[in-house]
């Protein structure tokens, strides 16, 4: 069983000294009960004011973040779990390369039939049409036994799966956010090293995120505790506060952290 995280607010100010890009989910973590806050956005304002990037990683399809990436003050956005990036100069790089769209769509469609066969109760989500890389449905009431016979289904049609707070989704194998932010980081943050980025989340397609092997300082915000027993990997630090109101205290936290850098 993995370490429980540590409480933020026991956390030595200066495991955050060295952080200046904070790689984050969106729905659950950035938002609160599924909107964004006046909190939050000045938050965002407050830490691009220091230098702090913020990279948003987000399961939400490509045309949804299309959108946000240039309307909010950050560096970038992640769509669909690792699978397109969006820069802040509204420049669109395929992290999964996607040969023959039409084909890739109709596969997906296929596979999201199987799993109607055995799950009838499932259906696909309304932003699927604004997809290119994945496909989703409504995560609904689905216990985690049927997750997890999902999950399995998926891998038998050589499909990877994973679910959030809003969406399940069936996605190439080998997609997931800390592969597509890895990859972001190499080549457009080169200068960033993972001791310098901390990954934010909630829920478990977050967790690739919470992998200490590629990332050393990963916080959760409050909520994330309810899947703790799904989690095999944990975030180091969670927030006292859930949602948004969780990112606003790391915020806080990490422009703390830079106050006590540039004192000393």
């Amino acid at each position: 069983m993995p370490n429980a995280p540590c409480p933020l607010p026991n956390a030595p100010i200066n495991s955050f000294s060295n952080i200046r890009l904070i790689a984050t989910d969106m729905d659950g973590t950035l938002t609160q009960q599924g909107k964004f806050t006046s909190a939050l956005l000045q938050a965002l304002e407050n830490l691009a004011a220091v230098g702090i990037k913020v990279v948003i990683v987000t399961g939400r399809s490509a045309g949804w973040v299309s959108g946000l990436s240039s309307l909010m003050p950050i560096a970038g956005a992640i769509a669909e779990n690792g699978g397109i990036f969006y820069s802040s100069n509204s420049e669109t790089v395929a992290l999964t390369p996607i040969p023959d769209l039409v084909a890739h769509r109709q596969h997906l469609a296929a596979a999201f039939a199987q799993l109607q066969t055995h799950f009838p109760q499932i259906r696909e989500s309304a932003d699927n049409r604004f997809r290119i890389t994945d496909w989703t449905f409504d995560v609904a009431s689905l216990t985690s036994g049927e997750l997890l016979s999902l999950n399995n289904l998926c891998q038998q049609l050589s499909w990877g799966f994973t679910y959030s707070n809003v969406q399940c989704h069936i996605k190439p194998l080998g997609q997931d956010k800390a592969v597509g932010l890895l990859q972001v980081l190499r080549e457009y943050f080169p200068g960033y090293s993972p001791e310098t980025v901390v990954t934010v989340g909630d829920s478990p397609n977050d967790e690739s995120l919470f992998d200490q092997r590629y990332f050393p300082v990963s916080v959760g915000v409050a909520n994330v505790i309810e899947y703790a027993n799904q989690l095999q990997h944990q975030p180091v630090y969670i927030t006292t506060a859930a949602e948004g109101a969780g990112f606003c205290e790391l915020s806080d936290y990490l422009l703390q952290a830079d106050k006590i850098r540039n004192n000393t």
